[in-house]
C-alpha cells in the first residue's frame, strides 16, 4: 500500500500545477457489451518527444514520478518500474509489463505481467486486460495520446480494476502533458 501512496503523491505534485491538461474520456461498451476504457490528452510536444517519454528510461521516470524504470524496446520487450524509493531494476516487487505491440512513434501495447499485491485491485485480473497507447499528430507540433484498455469481463474484480484505471490513467495522462508544459 505504501508504494501506491508514493506514486499518487508524486503525481499529485503535477496534477495541481498550472499546466494541468484536460483528459477526454471516450469510454464505451463494445458490440458485445464489454467495457472499453478510453481516455486521451493533447500534449504540447511532437510525436517523437512524446514517444520517447514512454520508451526512454530517463524520460519515463521524469514525468511518471517513479524512482527507477527500464524499457526494453520492441515487440516482446518490457516496461519495468519500481514504486519504492531505492528500488532497482530486477527487484521482485517492481511492476512489469510485456510489450505486445511496438510501432515507433505511433502505437505501444502491453499486458501486465506483475504488479504487487495489496493494492486496490486484483493483480491476476489486471493481467487479463490489454493496454494500447496511440500517438497521433494533433497539429502545431502537438500530439494526441490515447490510452485504451480492453478485456474487462463482468464481476466485482473487473469493476474494481476499471474504476482504479479510470482514475489512475487520467492522472498519469495529466502528468505526461504537464511534463511538456501547458497545453
Amino acid at each position: 500500500m505504501k508504494a501506491r501512496h508514493l506514486a499518487v503523491l508524486a503525481l499529485a505534485t503535477l496534477l495541481f500545477s498550472p499546466a494541468r491538461a484536460a483528459v477526454k474520456d471516450d469510454s464505451f461498451q463494445d458490440a458485445d457489451g464489454a467495457r472499453v476504457l478510453r481516455e486521451s490528452v493533447v500534449v504540447d510536444a511532437a510525436r517523437p518527444a512524446v514517444w520517447a517519454a514512454f520508451t526512454d528510461d530517463g524520460a519515463f521516470m521524469q514525468w511518471s514520478g517513479v524512482p527507477v524504470a527500464h524499457i526494453t524496446p520492441g515487440n516482446g520487450g518490457t516496461i519495468e518500474f519500481g514504486l519504492m524509493p531505492g528500488a532497482k531494476i530486477g527487484d521482485p516487487g517492481n511492476v512489469r509489463h510485456r510489450i505486445v505491440l511496438w510501432l515507433p512513434d505511433a502505437m505501444l501495447a502491453w499486458q501486465n505481467e506483475f504488479v504487487p499485491a495489496g493494492g486496490p485491485f486484483d493483480p491476476a485480473t489486471f493481467a487479463t486486460v490489454r493496454t494500447v497507447m496511440t500517438f497521433e499528430d494533433a497539429g502545431a507540433g502537438r500530439t494526441k495520446v490515447t490510452e485504451t484498455v480492453i478485456g474487462f469481463a463482468t464481476g466485482t474484480r473487473y469493476d474494481e480494476l476499471y474504476d482504479h484505471l479510470r482514475g489512475g490513467n487520467a492522472e498519469y495522462l495529466i502528468a505526461l502533458a504537464g511534463r511538456f508544459g501547458k497545453n
